[in-house]
Protein backbone atom coordinates (compact mmCIF):
# COMPACT_ATOMS: atom_id res chain seq x y z
CA UNK A 1 0.00 0.00 0.00
CA UNK A 2 1.36 3.41 -1.22
CA UNK A 3 2.44 5.93 1.52
CA UNK A 4 0.98 9.20 1.69
CA UNK A 5 3.46 12.52 2.03
CA UNK A 6 2.74 16.12 1.97
CA UNK A 7 5.17 18.61 1.05
CA UNK A 8 5.38 21.48 4.20
CA UNK A 9 6.35 23.85 1.72
CA UNK A 10 4.05 23.97 -1.14
CA UNK A 11 1.48 21.44 0.08
CA UNK A 12 1.42 19.05 -3.03
CA UNK A 13 0.72 15.53 -2.09
CA UNK A 14 2.55 12.73 -2.90
CA UNK A 15 2.21 8.79 -2.78
CA UNK A 16 5.36 6.97 -2.54
CA UNK A 17 5.93 3.13 -2.27
CA UNK A 18 6.40 1.34 1.12
CA UNK A 19 10.50 0.29 0.21
CA UNK A 20 11.06 4.82 0.22
CA UNK A 21 10.18 4.70 4.30
CA UNK A 22 12.35 6.59 5.73
CA UNK A 23 14.34 8.51 3.00
CA UNK A 24 14.42 11.84 2.29
CA UNK A 25 12.68 13.04 -0.78
CA UNK A 26 12.79 16.07 -3.41
CA UNK A 27 9.31 17.91 -4.02
CA UNK A 28 8.80 17.40 -7.99
CA UNK A 29 6.98 20.92 -7.51
CA UNK A 30 8.99 23.46 -5.38
CA UNK A 31 12.00 21.56 -4.68
CA UNK A 32 12.55 21.48 -1.14
CA UNK A 33 13.50 17.91 1.34
CA UNK A 34 10.42 16.03 2.74
CA UNK A 35 10.76 12.91 5.22
CA UNK A 36 8.59 9.94 4.22
CA UNK A 37 7.18 8.91 7.22
CA UNK A 38 7.88 4.92 8.61
CA UNK A 39 4.66 3.05 6.77
CA UNK A 40 2.39 1.65 9.91
CA UNK A 41 -1.29 0.82 10.52
CA UNK A 42 -1.60 3.94 12.77
CA UNK A 43 -1.41 5.94 9.54
CA UNK A 44 -3.46 3.80 7.62
CA UNK A 45 -6.23 3.72 9.67
CA UNK A 46 -6.56 7.65 9.67
CA UNK A 47 -7.07 7.66 5.76
CA UNK A 48 -9.85 4.70 6.61
CA UNK A 49 -12.02 6.71 8.82
CA UNK A 50 -11.55 10.43 7.74
CA UNK A 51 -10.83 10.14 3.89
CA UNK A 52 -8.13 12.05 2.00
CA UNK A 53 -7.36 14.98 3.44
CA UNK A 54 -8.20 18.27 1.03
CA UNK A 55 -5.03 19.85 -0.32
CA UNK A 56 -4.95 23.38 -1.35
CA UNK A 57 -3.97 24.52 -5.07
CA UNK A 58 -1.05 23.60 -5.97
CA UNK A 59 1.70 26.78 -6.37
CA UNK A 60 2.36 27.12 -10.11
CA UNK A 61 5.74 29.49 -11.04
CA UNK A 62 4.47 31.91 -13.10
CA UNK A 63 6.78 33.28 -15.91
CA UNK A 64 7.49 36.46 -15.47
CA UNK A 65 6.61 38.39 -18.53
CA UNK A 66 8.29 41.94 -18.77
CA UNK A 67 5.33 44.11 -19.18
CA UNK A 68 7.04 47.47 -21.36
CA UNK A 69 4.77 50.12 -21.38
CA UNK A 70 4.54 51.26 -24.89
CA UNK A 71 5.05 55.18 -24.25
CA UNK A 72 3.32 57.00 -26.53
CA UNK A 73 4.44 60.53 -27.04
CA UNK A 74 1.82 63.03 -26.69
CA UNK A 75 1.50 66.80 -27.74
CA UNK A 76 1.71 69.48 -25.50
CA UNK A 77 -2.15 69.11 -23.73
CA UNK A 78 -2.80 72.60 -21.79
CA UNK A 79 -5.72 73.05 -19.79
CA UNK A 80 -6.34 76.12 -19.45
CA UNK A 81 -5.55 75.67 -15.52
CA UNK A 82 -1.85 74.45 -16.70
CA UNK A 83 -1.49 77.68 -19.43
CA UNK A 84 -2.35 80.23 -16.56
CA UNK A 85 0.39 78.15 -14.36
CA UNK A 86 2.67 78.87 -17.18
CA UNK A 87 2.31 82.49 -18.15
CA UNK A 88 2.88 83.34 -14.07
CA UNK A 89 5.62 81.10 -14.35
CA UNK A 90 7.23 82.89 -17.00
CA UNK A 91 6.30 86.69 -15.52
CA UNK A 92 7.10 85.30 -12.15
CA UNK A 93 10.81 84.65 -13.41
CA UNK A 94 10.90 88.01 -15.49
CA UNK A 95 10.48 89.81 -12.58
CA UNK A 96 13.11 87.98 -10.62
CA UNK A 97 15.53 88.80 -13.48
CA UNK A 98 14.48 92.67 -13.25
CA UNK A 99 14.78 92.36 -9.30
CA UNK A 100 18.41 90.36 -9.97
CA UNK A 101 19.80 93.07 -12.13
CA UNK A 102 18.46 96.00 -10.09
CA UNK A 103 20.37 94.52 -6.96
CA UNK A 104 23.27 93.84 -8.44
CA UNK A 105 23.25 97.89 -10.11
CA UNK A 106 22.76 99.23 -6.31
CA UNK A 107 25.35 97.13 -4.86
CA UNK A 108 27.79 98.52 -7.51
CA UNK A 109 26.43 102.04 -8.48
CA UNK A 110 23.66 102.83 -5.72
CA UNK A 111 25.95 104.74 -2.94
CA UNK A 112 24.14 106.97 -0.73
CA UNK A 113 25.70 110.81 -1.22
CA UNK A 114 27.12 110.24 2.18
CA UNK A 115 29.09 107.83 1.21
CA UNK A 116 27.46 104.53 2.06
CA UNK A 117 27.36 101.89 0.65
CA UNK A 118 23.93 100.11 -0.40
CA UNK A 119 23.62 96.94 0.46
CA UNK A 120 20.76 95.25 -1.64
CA UNK A 121 20.45 91.95 0.64
CA UNK A 122 16.55 91.97 0.04
CA UNK A 123 16.37 92.26 -3.63
CA UNK A 124 18.90 89.41 -4.01
CA UNK A 125 16.40 87.38 -1.61
CA UNK A 126 13.38 88.24 -3.39
CA UNK A 127 14.66 87.56 -7.05
CA UNK A 128 16.04 84.10 -5.89
CA UNK A 129 12.25 83.65 -4.55
CA UNK A 130 11.18 84.47 -7.56
CA UNK A 131 12.98 82.88 -10.19
CA UNK A 132 12.48 79.72 -8.14
CA UNK A 133 8.49 80.05 -7.92
CA UNK A 134 9.15 80.49 -11.51
CA UNK A 135 11.37 77.59 -12.46
CA UNK A 136 8.61 75.36 -10.59
CA UNK A 137 5.49 76.93 -12.03
CA UNK A 138 7.26 76.56 -15.76
CA UNK A 139 8.86 73.41 -15.47
CA UNK A 140 7.17 70.86 -13.13
CA UNK A 141 4.22 68.51 -13.89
Amino acid sequence: MPIHVQCDECFQSYKVKEERAGQTLKCKSCGSRMQVPAADEETEDLFEHYGEPITPQRKTKTAVKSKKKKSRKKGPSLSMGKLVKKAFGVMSMALGIVMLGASIYMFFEGDSPEGKRSRPVGGLIMASIFMGVGKKWLFDE
